[in-house]
């Protein structure tokens, strides 16, 4: 996508330049995109990350409708068979505030290439088959609209030869055998969403796990973090403040679990966002011209995870006691499926968006910041007017001062690239924080309830699914996943959900009362292209058949990267 802002469209219109008429599918969220100014260029010699700027485009009023040419026209595809639509040319119209009406032509996609793009990248373990384990099963997929798609995933099972009250090594691996002894197991999964380029999703993919398990393996030792947001910036630069990192006074248990996760995110953020800054020293000290790379082009390409963001959501669960963990820095989400002895269900949202339009956000951004800031550390709903997120790894021009950001975008412009917009205003950084709020839950609650499922995907699938409906669709998935078209409005009352217990977090959403709209079940055999298939309009093949047909900017501004991974419990995974 294009490195330049793109204005806000008012409405999007596609219309067929064929005869046919199509219902529209309007999207109950506005998608929820990030405001960047950043581009990439190859400097000489070294490969660097390209920064892919994403437009704040759509609003409240973003529509998917079809408009035919002429009702006489409409009339003469009545009849026609679902086939037949494909290949036929539809036409985008998309309303800007600046450049008025602008019209983009496309192709209908196959149902045979829709399928293609639904499937391609499943993964998972349709059988972790380790005794003790609750994990029996989980299914990962993603779908792509940037280009590249700039989220990543993880998931990772930690064997232990012993409990959390044994002081024993910790040894990490991407899985057990069938039928090997699993009651001590550990287990790992994230979902990452990268923005402003896939710099920073990359290297969380590769890293984030390592850098928790590391933590967990110090805390099972006795060392209990200290508290994350006691130590400044300037304590975190030096290497004797890690001896202070940790104390070892504590043993395994919630509240430290806790610690210990919050702690292995920020520090990992803070070696992100501060090697930079540790480097910019070295352009200082003469080199050899002749010297490959140089000073000034590894701090260009070690700045790239710091240049771009992520928001990350890790589920950690803990065999041994039973115990389930979501720490969460951003605005991807989990939300988890409970049965009762009953055959009840209970939707459980586990986390809360972290972003400029949450009312606990903006309370927190105010009093972390001097009351003149007040007004401009959450500005129309976004940091600084912004960034939408207010948690995320990376988005180092929200950390560093004003006068760090201006340095490193000057070694940037030197070496070719154009950096991310330095914030003019950052006189009391850091604005965004990689420090996650952790949810904690058993895994069986005193009145007998079970946790069934974990859903846990990047805000592509959340800008056109409701909590409740992903809990709906799974439950149902479980039941039935072949199965004719159920309409919307129907499938409450097939699997009627408990009221949740407690305050429901941000953001609040009702079950929609959408006319004439169903959910598909085609037989997926992985629960989270179910979910993905159905944010895609539902059982509306020919809408999601266009919108699995648009590509670069004009897909962007239509749909979001989404990636979801499921995680299943006790055993409760039936298939037809």
């Amino acid at each position: 996508m294009s490195s330049r802002f793109f204005p806000r469209s008012t409405l999007i219109r596609p219309s067929l330049l064929t005869s046919q008429t199509i219902r529209p599918v309007p999207l109950r969220l506005p998608l929820r995109t990030y405001s960047t100014s950043t581009t990439s260029s190859t400097a000489p010699r070294i490969r660097t990350t390209a920064f892919l700027s994403i437009a704040v485009l759509t609003s409240a009023y973003l529509l998917y409708q079809y408009e035919s040419s002429s009702s006489s026209e409409s009339g003469s595809t009545e009849g026609k068979s679902l086939n037949e639509t494909y290949g036929l040319k539809f036409d985008i119209r998309i309303r800007t505030s600046r450049n008025g009406v602008q019209s983009y032509e496309f192709i209908r996609k196959s149902e045979e290439e829709v399928e293609r793009i639904l499937t391609e990248h499943e993964s998972g373990n349709s059988h972790v088959g380790r005794n003790g384990n609750p994990v029996v099963r989980w299914d990962t997929n993603w779908v792509g609209s940037n280009e590249p798609c700039e989220d990543r995933f993880a998931s990772n099972l930690i064997p232990r030869k012993f409990g959390s009250a044994q002081q024993a090594k910790i040894e990490p691996s991407i899985g057990g055998g069938p039928g090997e002894e699993g009651k001590n197991d550990l287990m790992l999964f994230s979902i990452i969403d990268g923005h402003a380029g896939d710099a920073t999703s990359k290297l969380l993919e590769k890293t984030l796990h390592p850098t928790i398990s590391v933590a967990l393996a110090g805390l099972q030792a006795g060392y209990v973090p200290t508290d994350v947001q006691s130590k400044s910036w300037y304590n975190k630069l030096n290497p004797i403040s890690w001896l202070y990192s940790y104390r070892k006074t504590g043993s395994w248990n919630s509240g430290n679990v806790i610690r210990t996760l919050q702690h292995a995110y920020t520090e990992l953020d803070d070696h992100i966002c501060q090697s930079p800054i540790k480097l910019l020293q070295t352009l200082k000290q003469p080199s050899n011209p002749s010297d490959y790379p140089t000073p000034r082009q590894t701090l260009v390409a070690l700045s790239q995870p710091a240049a771009s963001g992520a928001c990350a959501i890790t589920t950690f669960v803990d065999s041994e006691n039973q115990d389930l963990y979501v720490a969460l820095a951003g605005d991807c989400r989990a939300v988890a499926g409970w049965q009762t002895k009953d055959g009840r269900w209970r939707c459980d949202t586990l986390t809360e968006d972290q972003m400029g339009e949450n009312p606990r956000e903006v309370e927190r951004m105010q009093k972390e910041h001097p009351a003149s800031e007040r007004d401009t550390v959450i500005k129309g709903g976004r940091v600084q007017g912004g960034l939408q997120p207010t948690r995320a790894f990376g988005d180092a021009v929200y950390k560093w001062t004003t006068a760090q950001g201006n340095a490193i975008a000057e070694a940037f412009r030197e070496e070719g690239d154009k950096p991310r917009g330095v914030r003019p205003w950052n006189n009391t950084p850091p604005y965004v924080t990689a420090r996650p709020e952790v949810t904690y839950r058993k895994l069986k609650n005193e009145d007998g309830d079970q946790l069934k499922f974990v859903i846990m995907a990047t805000d592509g699938l959340w800008d056109r699914l409701t909590s409740e409906e992903s809990v709906l669709l799974l439950a149902s998935y479980l039941s039935h996943p072949k199965h004719p078209d159920i309409p919307k409005t129907d499938l409450p009352n097939l699997y009627p959900l408990l009221p949740a217990n407690g305050e429901r977090p941000y953001p609040v959403q009702e079950l929609p009362q959408p006319r004439d709209e169903s959910w598909a079940f085609e037989g997926d055999t992985n629960a989270a292209t179910h979910l993905i298939r159905n944010s895609l309009a539902g059982a509306n093949r020919k809408n999601r058949a266009e919108l699995l047909s648009l590509n670069g900017k004009v897909s962007r501004w239509m749909r979001d990267d989404v990636t979801c991974t499921v995680v299943f419990f006790d055993g409760t995974v039936k298939k037809e």
